[in-house]
Formats: C-alpha cells, sequence, structure tokens
C-alpha cells in the first residue's frame, strides 16, 4: 500500500518545554486519571506546531484518514450526519506528513515520558494522531472513553490533548469524570477483561445504560490557554461542550498505548490490508513503521 507524504520546513528544537512530573502530580493522575500541564508550549512551539498541524490537515482536504472511500470507514462513531458536526477530524497525519512525524517524535522526550511516568510504564508507542478541530457552533462531543474502541486491550493506555487555540467554555472546552477510570477499571476485572463498546453518538447520557453508577457522577470543565495539555488515561469518562462560538477550536491529539499490545479483533483504524494480516491474540503491534516508539526507558 502506497501513500503520498509531504513535508514543510525543518523543525525548530526543542519542540515542547522540558515539564518534570512530582510525585503528587502522578499521585493525582492516578486518582482522576487526567493531568493538565500548562505551558507545555512556548508561544514559538506552539506556532510551530500550529503551522505543521494546520498544513497538514488542509493537505488532507476532506479524507478523515490517509486514504480516500472505499477504504475509509468510521468504526467508532453512529449518528453520523451529527458527528460530522461534532469537529473535523484528521487521523494519522505522522503517517502521510514527514513534518508532523518528526514533531511528534521529537516531543516523545517530553510527552511520551510523561505519558510513561503517569502510567508506570516503560515504553510508549503511538496508537494513532489525530487532529480535532471543533469548527463554528458544532455539536458538542458526548461522554465516551477511547481504549474501548481501540484494537487492543489495556489498562494503561494514554492520550495527550494539547490546545492549538484557547480551548473555553464557550468554543467547547474539555470535560472530564474524574475518578471515572476506576468504575470502568472494575468493570474490565468484572467482565473477563473486557471493555463495552459504546458509539459516540449524540445523546450525552448514553454512556449511563452501560455505567448507571455515573450518571451522579461529578464533572468538571477543563479550559486550558493555547499552549496547555491535558494527559488522560484511555480508561477515563471524557466528553466536550458545543463551540457556541464563530471562531474554530483546534487540538492536536497523541493516543499512545504500552509496548507489545496484542490485537484483539477490533478494526479501529486500521485498513482491511491490515486487518487481513492480523490474528486476533496473537499479533501484536510492535512494529516501528507502523506505531512508533514515542518514548522508552533507558
Amino acid at each position: 500500500m502506497s501513500y503520498t507524504v509531504t513535508s514543510t520546513p525543518s523543525l525548530t528544537l526543542p519542540v515542547t518545554n522540558s515539564i518534570s512530573l512530582t510525585a503528587s502530580d502522578i499521585n493525582s493522575y492516578r486518582e482522576n486519571g487526567y493531568h493538565v500541564i500548562p505551558n507545555l508550549l512556548s508561544p514559538s512551539q506552539l506556532e510551530q506546531w500550529r503551522t505543521v498541524i494546520f498544513s497538514a490537515v488542509q493537505d488532507r482536504a476532506e479524507r478523515k484518514y490517509k486514504l480516500p472511500a472505499p477504504d475509509e470507514e468510521d468504526h467508532t462513531n453512529v449518528d453520523f450526519d451529527y458527528y460530522d458536526n461534532v469537529f473535523t477530524q484528521r487521523i494519522n497525519l505522522w503517517q502521510t506528513h514527514n513534518s508532523v512525524k518528526e514533531l511528534l517524535l521529537e516531543s516523545g522526550s517530553v510527552i511520551g515520558k510523561i505519558a510513561a511516568e503517569l502510567e508506570g510504564i516503560d515504553c510508549v508507542r503511538i496508537w494513532h494522531d489525530q487532529a480535532l478541530i471543533k469548527e463554528p457552533f458544532a455539536n458538542p462531543t458526548a461522554w465516551h472513553f477511547d481504549v474501548t474502541y481501540w484494537s487492543f486491550t489495556s489498562l494503561h493506555a494514554i492520550s495527550v490533548w494539547i490546545a492549538l487555540d484557547d480551548a473555553t467554555l464557550e468554543n467547547g472546552c474539555m470535560y472530564f469524570m474524574p475518578g471515572s477510570h476506576k468504575v470502568i477499571e472494575r468493570h474490565y476485572y468484572a467482565s473477563n477483561n473486557t471493555f463495552p463498546e459504546i458509539k459516540i453518538g449524540k445523546n450525552m447520557s448514553d454512556i449511563f445504560g452501560t455505567f448507571p453508577e455515573l450518571k451522579q457522577w461529578p464533572t468538571v470543565a477543563v479550559p486550558m490557554k493555547a499552549g496547555s495539555a491535558s494527559f488522560h488515561s484511555a480508561l477515563l469518562i471524557h466528553g466536550a461542550g458545543p463551540n457556541m462560538t464563530p471562531g474554530r477550536r483546534p487540538a492536536m491529539t497523541i493516543q499512545m498505548m504500552p509496548d507489545n499490545m496484542i490485537f484483539n479483533g477490533k478494526q479501529n483504524i486500521l485498513t482491511k490490508e491490515q486487518m487481513d494480516k492480523l490474528q486476533i491474540g496473537v499479533s501484536v503491534f510492535n512494529d516501528d513503521n507502523c506505531n512508533p516508539i514515542l518514548y522508552k526507558k533507558n
């Protein structure tokens, strides 16, 4: 399978600020399921991320994935007309744009290291990246948790969500249910090490049909200044508000997994060609060409 790879001018290093976690940061993450880092990016670094990501999104045009239909198929969402108005979503930009790949890999010594320390793992690989841009007056994003959609099963997958512009209450910032990842973990052990798959639709309350105990759970809005980031467990229940403004709310995300994850049969972002080569319970995601290492502890 071939696809065009494009690039932009060489990066200016470093691509993130140097960040060190404290024991309190790690304990808070494991209790609440998320950790916010203000000013992950300096103003000049932010401008570089914006230039690279916006260029790649524009170049991808209307293609969500790297390939045009019919190979491009959404395996996560329902109510597609509604979901298409939640945000502009471009997945695995690193596979089609060398500048994005370089940006992500250069960020690994900070972003990957933070992810590894928060989850207590030694190696972090990229599962996929995605640019998420809430367009003017876009719909809210329903409550969900991430790992249930992915092609591997893990209690230690994690995402970073980087605000490329200010994320506010008015334009659709993230919302979390602190501690809800523990509910999902308990369900996992009670369900023979599996996660229920809840499609992302237009009803914010759909998740409560599976997890009724969360209906009274406290929630928290997480507005962030441009250049700030939040790390959240792939088990954490989260969503986002609507964009009630005439401006865009852009973000760049990286979905990360531990090393040597085993294929569980779900297609998610995988192409049919990839699916045909994988064996459930046997095939391992450890190919650097498909899932590059973002960080590995020495």
